[in-house]
């Protein structure tokens, strides 16, 4: 059995911020939930240690990660201090250790840390080779095993030339923690208990600690504002070049973010400034252009999202176009080959095959049957101020423009609803529905009359 510890007590002043530091956001997920994915799979439990704010961090981690449990480091004494708070919560006997600030770790590498450990090794360290270690924990080696991690603040001049770091991720041998936790000391120039001085303990003691290189970006933790958008860069350029290994054209990527779990199929086309995230899966064959949102979405193939369109929690069925300036709000369904054109919002709403509301119109908690034409300045009125009532609209229907449906309403197959219409009450299929106020024309009372009783002038 394999447990993991995610270390999510830090408050992270540096972030100077009063959310806690593992709650900060990339995208639209935290940073600690990148680090839960990388280890999901291959751990059959995991321990979220926490201690700055707690509560914050429980009830958000309970909503998206509802099996993950909780341990709680009273006061904050180090990486050590925070693995022992959580020992008697776990019951494998392969631990994994990783801080809850790194979301570019990889599942690969994760993978190898309890592999190397299953294989024979004591503990395992995740390390890797960067330009610039400043800041971070030193990694001696001799081969491929660790002789010792240094931290910064203690490292001496050529120890700090050491371009080997330490990413802070590990995987120990139960028994191993539960023996050399209590040996470590807090003798260092911050007065913690570091886990890093856990791996001279094994090596001096003949234990096996062995080195497990990942990419550089990996060590990449978020202490700052300034890491965090280091992070978000990383994390968008990471998934937008697998994207274009796997034949999905990106212009101008640098502008470009898409989550990690987003699927694209090949052939679609993304043009500059779109952001696409959640679980979202984008077909083949589509094009997305400038300015648009996508999250949390379902796209057909050979759709179009049009500039400047905002779409959530919706589903788009093949060949259907959507934008520009579209929004499709949670629980929409477009049909088959429907559009919705310019300035349109759409709310939980099924759009059916073929049918369009191509501009300035608002459609919300209706069924929307196939090939129907919903005028410009329409709007489906489904709140009475108290609660939200359906419209239907059936198969075939033409609503002319500037038309108010009053819900609950519903419109018959094949009926013509005559623009700056206000429909209260159903309306039978194949039916003609007119509500207008008769036309009235005062000759003489034109522009010539306004004049000359606001301003007293003759002509």
């Amino acid at each position: 059995m394999v447990s993991a510890v995610v270390l999510a007590a830090g408050e992270g002043k540096r972030m100077k911020s009063e959310l806690p530091k593992v709650l900060h956001k990339l995208g639209k997920r935290a940073l600690v939930e990148y680090v839960l994915d990388a280890i999901a799979g291959m751990c059959d439990e995991i321990v979220v240690v926490v201690g700055h704010k707690a509560e914050l961090v429980k009830e958000y981690l309970s909503k998206t990660f509802p099996d993950v449990k909780f341990a709680l480091q009273e006061r904050q004494l180090g990486t050590a201090d925070a693995v022992k708070s959580a020992l008697k919560e776990i019951k494998g006997e392969v631990v994994v250790v990783v801080p809850g600030d790194m979301p570019l770790l990889r599942k690969e590498s994760m993978k190898a840390l309890v592999s190397a450990v299953q294989q024979g090794a004591d503990a395992a360290v995740l390390v890797c080779e960067v330009e610039d270690p400043t800041g971070y924990g030193r990694v001696v080696l001799e081969g491929e095993k660790v002789v010792k991690i240094v931290e910064e603040a203690d490292a001496t001049s050529e120890e700090k030339k050491i371009r080997i770091i330490n990413t802070g991720a590990y995987c120990f041998k139960k028994e191993v923690l539960e023996e050399f936790l209590p040996k470590i000391g807090c003798e260092n120039a911050k007065g913690e208990y570091y886990l890093t001085d856990i791996v001279e303990l094994l090596c001096t003691s003949g234990k096996e600690v062995r080195a497990i290189f990942g990419s550089p970006e990996e060590g990449t933790g978020v202490n700052s504002r300034s890491q965090l958008a280091r992070a978000y860069d990383i994390l968008s350029n990471r998934k937008v070049q697998e994207l274009l290994d796997n034949g999905v054209t990106i212009f101008r990527p640098e502008t470009v973010f898409i989550s990690p779990e987003v699927v694209v199929g090949k052939d679609t086309v993304i043009h500059p400034f779109v952001f696409i995230t959640g679980k979202s899966v984008i077909g083949s064959g589509c094009t997305i252009e400038p300015f648009c949102v996508i999250e949390d979405c379902i796209l057909g193939d050979n759709v179009e999202i049009h500039a400047h369109s905002v779409l959530k929690g919706a589903v788009v069925k093949d060949e259907t176009s959507v934008g520009p300036f579209a929004r499709l709000r949670e629980g929409t369904v477009l049909e088959k080959g429907s559009r919705i054109g310019n300035f349109v919002e759409v709310k939980k709403s099924v759009i059916g095959e073929g049918s369009k509301a191509n501009h300035l119109a608002y459609i919300g908690d209706a069924t929307v049957g196939k090939n129907v034409n919903i005028g410009a300045g329409t709007i489906t009125c489904n709140y009475d101020g108290v609660k939200k009532h359906p419209t239907i609209i059936e198969d075939g229907v033409f609503i002319g423009s500037d038309t108010q449906l009053v819900a609950p309403v519903r419109v018959g197959k094949g009926s013509l609803v005559g623009a700056g219409s206000t429909i209260t009450k159903d309306i039978p299929p194949d039916s003609l529905a007119i509500t207008r106020a008769p036309l009235k024309v005062f000759e003489g009372k034109g522009m010539r009359y306004f004049k000359k009783k606001k301003y007293g002038i003759e002509e």
